[in-house]
């Protein structure tokens, strides 16, 4: 299955700019912004998911993930979960024309700090088949967005709701990601103009982490 996989998409993705990063996972980076197309090789078949993940956000926990994504099956579309092992050259068929129709086109249109902001305040989310994307993460990824192109106070402001999300009780990781957004907050109302300094330092920081430099 993955020689399959190999044969059919490592030559389309990099016309389309993506590399492969991993057996299965192939990334390009647009402005700060890794594009992700992951494909899953589970118990009952295979699925391919799309998702975006801005270099410029502070995360918890500092992996490529799919949360601004979802699998190609539910993505703008209704279809199978999985693709059965029996017809792979189906499933690889149907994955590639998805990927056409809905995939690509979103990267193309939403990949940019801009597009993001566009997309969340669009209420596209829903429209596209990402439920799982809740306030806390959508607005996480909005202030940090608006932070990057330069509109602090709407930045600060999308922050303070996500922070709203993140509960008391909730387990100690994310109340020590709380507060190192809280310092950041600070950081920047006192000291606005080290805004590109902090936001260069977390790219640097993430692409270290995913081992992308």
């Amino acid at each position: 299955m993955k020689k399959l996989i190999r044969a059919e998409f490592d030559a389309y993705l990099k016309e389309q700019g993506f590399l492969r990063k991993a057996e299965g996972q192939y990334l390009k980076i647009c402005r700060n912004i890794i594009c992700n197309i992951t494909f899953e090789l589970g118990s009952i078949g295979f699925t391919c998911a799309v998702a975006m993940q801005p270099l410029y956000v502070m995360d918890y926990m500092p992996i490529i993930h799919i949360s601004f994504g979802n699998r190609l099956s539910r993505f703008n579309v209704i279809q199978r979960e999985w693709w059965s092992y029996d017809e792979p050259e189906k499933g690889i068929a149907d994955i590639k024309s998805l990927l056409e129709r809905n995939g690509i086109p979103w990267f193309n249109k939403y990949c940019s700090p801009e597009g993001i902001v566009n997309f969340i305040t669009g209420g596209k989310a829903k429209e596209y088949g990402i439920f799982w994307f809740d306030t806390y993460n959508e607005q996480k990824y909005l202030g940090f967005s608006l932070l990057y192109i330069g509109q602090t106070d709407e930045g600060i402001h999308a922050l303070r709701v996500m922070l709203n999300e993140i509960h008391e009780c909730a387990v100690g990781w994310m109340n020590e990601y709380k507060e190192q957004v809280e310092e950041l907050i600070e950081r920047i109302n006192m000291h606005p103009e080290d805004i590109k300094r902090i936001i260069d330092d977390i790219i640097h920081n993430n692409k270290s982490s995913f081992n992308l430099e």
